[in-house]
């Protein structure tokens, strides 16, 4: 049985033939979307399938495609990468992987309880120190925006969620290269918003490849815990399973 939702890498093979039908203006067949785009066969009618099934493009006699509507990646088909490249790179800090608990918590379905804003996902983390007497609790919170909107808003969004965590960040799914080329007034303010307000930045390279890299551009300000906001905050947003978790710490 085919899946619901493709892999990131034929939504932006969808994503292609979208915009280079819209382009043209005129059917093209499936031979010369592939040619000139240099798609793999398989992906391409993966793309193709799926497309179709979803009316964002038709598919008619002699494999001709023409355009029904435009398709753009959904912000929600980054998550699992993103979340990925995230634990990559908290492990690559000197984080224990038993010790930090990473979760999608942007579903629009709960409800949020009290007066919280659901960030798109939520981390937890839990730390102790060879010679210190203590140890550091963490609630980590992340705002996504797709390439396209890479834009300060995400630093502003990011900046609601840390009246509850003790460190918000903006990640945006693309290479810094690829940022400051396509947004650069944008990539400036959203460093000095970022510095300003304490907010992190977290950009992630090769998010369609098997393996994204994500980077600190701007580690986030840690802010003093409020462990009644927090304890608030992580009953509103986390699931069952994940508040289990991270209960087993104590």
């Amino acid at each position: 049985m085919a899946k619901a939702i493709p892999e990131l890498a034929t939504l932006k093979v969808l994503e292609i033939i979208s915009a280079a039908l819209a382009k043209e203006g005129a059917a093209l067949t499936a031979t010369r979307l592939k040619r000139d785009h240099g798609i793999d066969d398989t992906v391409f009618w993966e793309a193709s399938n799926y497309g179709c099934r979803q009316k964002f493009i038709k598919c008619g006699s002699q494999n001709y495609h023409s355009f029904v509507k435009e398709f753009v990646i959904p912000e929600s088909a980054y998550y699992s990468s993103l979340i990925s490249a995230v634990q990559r790179l908290w492990i690559d800090e000197g984080y224990d992987a038993s010790n930090f608990y990473i979760e999608d918590t942007s579903s629009k379905d709960a409800k949020v309880i009290g007066p919280w804003v659901r960030p798109d996902f939520t981390l937890v983390s839990y730390k102790k120190f060879a010679w210190t007497i203590g140890d550091e609790f963490d609630v980590v919170t992340f705002e996504v925006k797709r390439p396209d909107s890479a834009n300060v808003l995400a630093v502003f969004e990011a900046l609601a969620h840390s009246t509850a965590a003790t460190r918000a960040y903006a990640i945006f799914p693309m290479s810094l290269s690829d940022w400051e080329q396509t947004h650069p007034r944008q990539a400036e303010r959203v460093r000095d918003e970022c510095s300003r307000h304490g907010i992190g930045l977290i950009l992630v390279d090769d998010i369609l490849g098997p393996t994204p890299i994500a980077s600190h551009i701007i580690k986030a300000a840690r802010r003093q815990i409020d462990h009644e906001k927090c304890s608030s905050f992580l009953e509103a947003v986390l699931s069952a399973d994940g508040r289990s978790r991270i209960a087993r710490w104590k």
